[in-house]
């Protein structure tokens, strides 16, 4: 018993031994997120502040840049490559800073004002079954609430074209899809909601 014991214990060590020398030898991920806010701002009227709420499918909320091939249901991540945050953040922070060009974004619960509601379904790197092309595709739904009643939806989806088959292109291509996204929920916003009056206090104007 006393040998086994002993054995037992040796083997722990050595598999956490090995454990640290494989994590110190592996190469360490490229980490990539949107970038900065560049595009210029869609020229829209001011408009009534509102308050954000997001929320994300579970493969989205966790760092790993996700990629198929084609309609494969078998989702990947790239081995050397995250995001620097989860998709779902760096989405909803993009989503706020376009937003907030037009009206003030609120915290989700804010109260007296109407609510967006983003659903981020997809965000991932599709390639063609033989590997020549790829395309950065997002997809979310926007709901727009008022005193808990529906007042408009939109689904927006976007598919950006990489200029290179590999983590960095699908990065690239996403960082467009994003901020065309962000564009065209602006747009939609400015139709769904009121125009701000001129009198309200930090109200936006168009850049």
């Amino acid at each position: 018993m006393l040998k086994m014991k002993r054995s037992l214990a040796i083997l722990a060590v050595t598999l956490v031994l090995g454990g640290c020398s494989l994590g110190k030898t592996g190469p360490t991920p490229t980490l990539y997120d949107l970038g900065a806010d560049q595009r210029p701002a869609p020229m829209l009227a001011a408009r009534a502040p509102l308050s954000l709420s997001f929320t994300t499918v579970p493969t989205l909320a966790d760092v790993g840049m996700i990629w198929r091939i084609g309609d494969s249901a078998s989702p990947r991540a790239y081995a050397q490559a995250r995001w620097a945050a989860a998709p779902s953040e760096l989405v909803r922070l993009r989503l706020a800073e376009r937003l907030s060009r037009q009206g003030a974004v609120l915290p989700e619960g804010a109260s007296g004002v109407p609510q967006l509601q983003i659903s981020l379904t997809r965000f991932e790197q599709v390639f063609q079954p033989d590997g020549g092309a790829s395309t950065g595709q997002l997809a979310m739904q926007a709901v727009l609430l008022s005193d808990r009643r529906v007042v408009a939806q939109r689904r927006i989806e976007r598919a950006v074209p990489a200029s290179s088959q590999d983590a960095a292109g699908g990065a690239s291509a996403l960082r467009q899809a994003t901020d065309e996204a962000a564009d065209e929920l602006a747009q939609w916003l400015a139709q769904a909601m009121p125009a701000a009056t001129s009198t309200a206090p930090g109200a936006a104007r168009p850049r």
